[in-house]
Formats: C-alpha cells, structure tokens, sequence
C-alpha cells in the first residue's frame, strides 16, 4: 500500500507522524495491495484528494478542507473515520465513526513508562501560528507555559505531551494525544485557520463538548504582515515576484514593479514587523496565561479505552486483508 497524509513545509508532528505510525500497527501493510493508497492520521477527505488516488482505505482520516458528498465505495473503503460530523457528511453509519487513530500512540511500547505528569504546563500552536515571525520563548515566558513547536520531531512532541500536566493547544492532535495519555487540555483559538468543524467531529467523537478559548484573535491585516514579511523580504532580495495569491496583476513588467517596494518600502516593512512583533507577543502571552486558567477538559474515564479496543477491531480486520494478500492467510 502507498501511504496518504498532508505534508507540511515546516513539519507538523500531527501528520509526520504517519510515517511510522501504521508499521507499529499493521504488519506488512507496505507490502500489500500495491495500488491501494492508505489513508490514515489527518483532514484528508474531500472530493478532490480521493478522486486523484484512485483505491483508497481510509483508517480514521476526517474531513474538514473542501467539500466531500458521498464517496465511491466501489474504490473507497472505510475501516471507520475521525467523528459522527465526517461519518454525516459523507453518508458513513454512525458506528464506523470511532475516534481518530492517533490515541492508538498510547498502546505502543516506544510511548509506555514515560514519565507522566514532569513536564509542567505546555502550549502548542497550530503550524501557521508557529510560523509567524515571533519570539515564541519571550511568549512562553509571558505566558507561564513552556511552548512546544508543531515543527518538532513526532516522537519528541508526543513525548512532550505525554510528560506535561496540562497542555494548551492550538493544534488538535496536541489535544487528542493529551485527552488519550489522560493529561487535561485546553483548547485555544489564535490562528484564522483553525477548524471548528475538525475539532468539534473528533470531540465528539470522545463524548467531550468542548468550549474553545480565544486568545489574541490577531486582525487579518496584522496577521498577514507578520506571516509573509520573511518571505516577501527574501523574494525580493531575489529579485523574484512575490504576490498574494488572489492579486490580480496582469504579467510584464507592470507585474515586476507592483512587487518592488525600494529601499524605503523595504525598511518600512521590516520597521512594521518589528513594531508589531513585540507587543503582539506580550498581549500574546498575557492571553494564553489567562486561557491556561479556565477549565480544562478530559474525556470520562473509559471512553478512549473503549475507542482504542474498537480500533483494534477494525485494525484485526484490516490486517486480515493484508495477510490474504500477501498469502499469508
């Protein structure tokens, strides 16, 4: 099988995570039904990416990004999907909708007898908030939590949080690996890409309602002066072209000038990024520090033990699979 999972530039343990995820649940999956592609930890269902991947199994993807109305089940099978609201949207019976596979970390050895309960409090930010240009330890400092960055190596992070005795967190499976390793978590809304729909199927999913902590909503036009003032500094420094996606620029010269600030516009840049920058992390810090002080949630006890033994279930059934193909039935 080939394997599917959303790749960042930057890394985000959440998907990286894949890479060795399934070998520690499924013997010989590499191996088995060359022309299905697997479909496991991550927002990966919709329309489009099933149609470009031809046979799929899907073990506990979700849905999320982009529109998905039913699926072919002539070429797409479901071994079961991240919440009810992915099972609803694509016409699933509610009973394949489990929980999503990334809670199976806690019934690997590597991740057995960590220390639970040293590490102190956490924050982790979704992979865009992370990829502003801030000083995230002078945030931390502010906030009375030590921050966590989604870019760190999978098991490292994993490990992280398994250690913390509270985590709050902007990326979701920061939560889900803290409800499963049973440390309390705190949901925080800073980034203009976080997923109510995502958050709230998984859940849901663990029978949590979950309220969600705003902390700095940052104006849109800070935001994006802050995301792409690297990247736009260094395209110019280039001399490429560097636009906003939806700039209506006809291509020429016109194009090229429209990109180039001068001297002046590129010292005005950096002088907005710096001014910025600084205040934000304060206010920041300050916020998280308060949502690090509301209630926390946790699944009850019991209902992630429950969703890993149904996962297994399904898991017998697909290694089943992989032994009759591989002869080995």
């Amino acid at each position: 099988m080939r394997l599917y999972y959303s790749v960042s530039s930057s890394g985000n343990f959440g998907d990286d995570m894949n890479e060795w995820f399934w070998d520690g649940l499924l013997t010989g999956w590499r191996d088995a039904e060359p022309d299905v592609t697997l479909f496991g930890i991550g927002t990966i269902l919709g329309q489009k990416i099933l149609a470009d991947h031809g046979r799929v199994l899907v073990c506990g993807s979700g849905a999320g990004y982009g529109g998905i109305n039913g699926i072919d089940r002539s070429r797409v099978d479901v071994s079961w999907v991240r919440g009810p609201r992915t099972a609803a949207m694509i016409g699933l019976d509610r009973a394949l909708a489990i929980t999503d596979p990334a809670c199976m970390v806690t019934t690997m050895p590597r991740f057995s007898g960590l220390p639970q309960g040293s590490g102190g409090a956490i924050f982790i930010p979704h992979r865009s908030t992370a990829r502003l240009d801030l000083d995230w330890g002078r945030i931390g400092r502010h906030a009375g939590l030590r921050v966590v960055l989604p870019s760190g190596q999978a098991q490292e992070v994993i490990s992280e949080i398994a250690a913390a005795d509270l985590v709050v967190t902007e990326s979701m499976h920061g939560a889900i690996l803290a409800d499963a390793f049973r440390v309390p978590w705190v949901p925080v809304r800073i980034s203009n890409e976080f997923n109510d729909f995502k958050w709230h199927d998984w859940a849901e999913s663990v029978e949590v309602r979950m309220q969600v902590q705003d902390a700095l909503r940052l104006p849109r036009h800070v935001w994006l002066l802050l995301k792409g003032a690297k990247d736009r500094m260094r395209a110019l420094r280039k001399g490429q072209i560097f636009l906003p996606k939806d700039a209506a620029v006809s291509p020429g010269p016109a194009q090229a000038a429209a990109t180039d600030l001068g001297e002046q516009g590129r010292r005005r840049v950096k002088s907005l990024a710096r001014t910025f920058a600084p205040a934000i992390e304060v206010a920041l810090g300050r916020d998280l520090k308060r949502v690090a002080r509301t209630a926390p949630h946790l699944s009850r006890d019991g209902v992630v033990a429950d969703r890993i033994d149904r996962i297994q279930d399904r898991l017998a059934l697909v290694q089943r699979r992989i032994d009759r193909d591989l002869g080995r039935a």
